[in-house]
């Protein structure tokens, strides 16, 4: 008989105290290893990157508003805004790139709407947060925070000076955007409203004021004529005019560059120099457009109107023309006329033809300048531009000839091309040469080729001789052609050198060579000291025509070698803080040799009501 077997006092495997450790070390030792259990955690943090509890229309609401912020800001509104305060730069239409900045902006918004309606979880916060940190910096940055550099007139820019503003700045950036990924890690509740609530400020605030702008009005580039570059070269065998305006030519760099080219003696036999010149402004604006009309800009009405006003109702061009010349003005456009349709009827080069626009190059440029003022300091080198780049924007099509901009590398290669043409039986012609000279960007060397813009002063040298050697090839032409002996070549600028913008810290004496029709030309050149400026030079022009010259006052030749004048030069003396913001002309008198600092004196300021330039 079997022995009855004894109830065992032995639990459960699981409740064995000691087997319970064991199981536990093995669990525990299977979170780190790889295996079934480490890719099954692995997938939990995935996942949990992508659940999300908020419906699709919660996030797609806050998507639309973070994006369209973005687009509306960096794509749409910064390049309206550019437009609209730096139009005189501009030589196309504000509603030529209304629509399609419009549809850059609604791509661009597109795109990232969609991009965020994708993500879900904590990757659509972390996008979300990424691009409102952005925006919101941006937007701090075109506002509070951008450091002056100037207006992009070519100016070469020191950025290694700016690297520690860089820094600092990029700092800044990295805070904003530190601050707000917290405020999401802290409390996702009061980062959602936080962002709805700065995205419709930020686009409610912007719209305001580009209605605001727009309102005011737009200046628009007429569409009808252009200033063509058609028969450029072109001259009569008649009495003719050939000035060469070389921008911010100063005396101090035509005395080097003559100085270091001793071989141009003979190319310069003569012409007469006049070291004791001055001009009339500070800048091309308006120190041409005042050369060549002899109406002064007060600053009491916007540039559009001043432009208009001094090429209306100025008769010297008028007068040249109506004494039976030809009249070839090849002006740097926005600068100097402001629009075509002013020298309509008085320069033969003027003539009807319909813009067309570049597209592509106008999205390239101003999204460009757009990044350029919104970007952090530390990467704004990579968005610096020319402005005298964007006239490429406006072509014309269908003609043998385009719009005339400067570019001195691209006129001297045409006329080594072209060659100078004479137009038989004309009575004469007056044409205008406006090069960059001494002023940046120097994209050329001393034999007219292009090249990568160098450093200031041996760049700069490099291209003056450039221009000199390129007059020089042009007056052998002239000779070649038997054109020399009547034709007057003038080497001249608009202004001299820059310096300080809030006060003159020294002379300013354009340089001013002529060689009249019919000079001796086996004479060395002279030097002459008679105390000169561009009124003189306004009335020489016209005594070189035959043109009564008394409502233009004295010429150059009527004044006497030691014949004291006085002469006035207008500053426009810029806000020390901002220093491309006019904000008084300071007038001074002249009196005696004007490369002694001592004879100028400060006699007037007065403010300045429409600007020119604009640091923002």
């Amino acid at each position: 008989m079997l022995k009855k077997t004894r109830k065992s006092n032995i639990s459960p495997l699981s409740s064995d105290p000691s087997l319970q450790e064991v199981r536990a070390a093995c669990d525990a030792l299977s979170v780190g290893a790889p295996g079934r259990s480490g890719r099954s955690q692995f997938r939990e943090k995935m996942r949990g990157l992508w659940q999300d509890k908020r419906s699709f229309a919660m996030r797609a609401g806050l998507a639309a508003l973070c994006a369209f912020a973005f687009a509306f800001t960096f794509i749409v509104f910064g390049p309206y805004e550019l437009y609209i305060q730096s139009s005189q730069f501009l030589n196309f239409p504000f509603s030529a790139m209304v629509l399609p900045i419009a549809i850059a902006g609604l791509a661009v918004f597109a795109g990232l709407f969609l991009l965020l309606c994708i993500l879900r979880g904590k990757l659509f916060n972390y996008a979300v947060s990424a691009l409102f940190a952005v925006t919101i910096a941006g937007y701090l940055q075109r506002n509070f925070l951008n450091i002056d550099h100037g207006a992009l007139d070519g100016h070469a820019i020191d950025w290694a000076a700016y690297s520690v503003p860089a820094v600092l700045n990029f700092l800044l950036w990295c805070g904003i955007a530190a601050a707000v990924f917290a405020l999401m890690y802290f409390s996702r509740r009061f980062w959602t409203l936080f962002i709805r609530l700065v995205c419709i400020i930020l686009i409610g605030a912007q719209t305001v004021a580009l209605c605001s702008m727009l309102m005011r009005g737009v200046p628009e580039v007429q569409n009808d004529v252009i200033v063509s570059d058609a028969d450029i070269f072109h001259v009569t065998d008649g009495n003719n005019v050939v000035f060469f305006l070389l921008d911010r030519l100063d005396n101090i760099y035509a005395d080097d560059v003559i100085e270091a080219n001793p071989q141009w003696q003979e190319n310069l036999r003569g012409f007469t120099y006049y070291h004791n010149f001055t001009g009339s402004y500070t800048r091309t604006m308006p120190s041409i457009c005042y050369l060549l009309t002899g109406v002064k800009n007060d600053y009491t009405l916007p540039v559009s109107e001043y432009f208009e006003k001094a090429w209306t109702t100025s008769t010297f061009i008028k007068d040249i023309h109506d004494a039976g010349y030809q009249v070839r003005l090849f002006p740097d456009e926005p600068y100097v006329v402001g629009d075509a349709d002013n020298i309509y009827g008085l320069a033969d080069n003027v003539i009807p033809a319909n813009r067309s626009i570049n597209y592509s190059l106008m999205y390239r440029y101003m999204l460009s300048l757009s990044a350029y003022v919104y970007a952090p300091e530390a990467f704004k080198s990579s968005f610096w531009m020319y402005t005298g780049d964007l006239a490429a924007i406006s072509t014309v099509k269908g003609f043998d000839h385009d719009i005339y901009t400067v570019n001195d590398p691209v006129f001297w290669r045409k006329m080594r091309e072209e060659g100078i043409s004479v137009d038989q039986g004309e009575k004469g012609m007056f044409t205008f040469y406006h090069l960059s000279g001494a002023h940046e960007p120097f994209t050329m060397d001393e034999n007219g080729e292009e090249v990568t813009p160098g450093e200031f002063k041996p760049a700069q040298y490099a291209q003056i001789a450039g221009n000199f050697n390129m007059i020089f090839r042009y007056i052998d032409d002239l000779k070649e052609k038997g054109l020399y002996d009547n034709t007057t070549i003038i080497v001249s600028a608009d202004h001299a050198r820059t310096g300080t913008l809030t006060a003159l810290d020294g002379v300013r004496c354009p340089a001013l060579l002529i060689k009249p029709a019919n000079a001796d030309t086996s004479a060395p050149m002279a030097i002459s000291n008679k105390q000169v400026c561009h009124d003189n030079l306004r009335a020489s022009i016209a005594s070189y025509f035959g043109i009564d010259t008394e409502p233009y006052g004295r010429t150059i030749e009527s004044i006497g070698e030691d014949e004291e004048m006085t002469r006035y030069f207008w500053m426009q003396a810029c806000d020390p803080e901002q220093k491309h913001r006019d904000i008084e002309t300071v007038t001074y008198r002249v009196k005696g040799d004007a490369n002694q600092f001592e004879n100028w004196t400060e006699i007037s300021r007065e403010p300045i009501q429409y600007p020119y330039y604009d640091a923002n």
